[in-house]
């Protein structure tokens, strides 16, 4: 997404308890459309430049986003059946670990022999079922 401008505010702090000072950075962007939209952040990173921080956090804002959507649609995650603030930050975080991994697995070792994610899911479900029945795949404790 190109911008028609983006202005930058940055200062430095320091906050009790913390060893290194901080770095504030406000990305004000104006986009083609007229909207205008900011993303503020603080970092421990003093020697990086604005242009590769600005970048990063698009990035990882993308990410997140792309998780999100993930999880909504492929782990059915329309209602938390957990309750309780802990409790449901638990759950996100599980589900969120898992879907990166299975992203990772995805990109770095299957390419592209599947074309979605709810197929990989259900071979391994699929896999998961059949290993009660054949003797090799079952794990002996004694």
């Amino acid at each position: 997404m190109a911008f028609e401008k983006v202005e930058v505010y940055e200062s430095t702090f320091t906050m009790d308890n913390v060893e290194q000072p901080l770095r504030f950075m406000k990305f004000a962007m104006k986009h083609k459309n007229k909207k205008r939209t900011q993303i503020m952040t603080v970092t421990t990173c003093m020697d990086m430049t604005l242009k590769t921080l600005f970048k990063i956090i698009r990035a990882r804002w993308n990410i997140e986003n792309s998780i999100f959507n993930n999880v909504k649609r492929e782990c059915g995650s329309e209602h938390c059946f957990v309750h309780g603030g802990k409790a449901v930050e638990a759950v996100l975080y599980l589900i969120f670990i898992a879907s990166n991994t299975m992203q990772l697995f995805l990109v770095r070792r299957l390419k592209k022999r599947f074309t979605t994610q709810r197929e990989i899911v259900r071979l391994l479900l699929k896999g998961l079922y059949l290993r009660k029945y054949i003797a090799e795949l079952v794990f002996s404790s004694s």
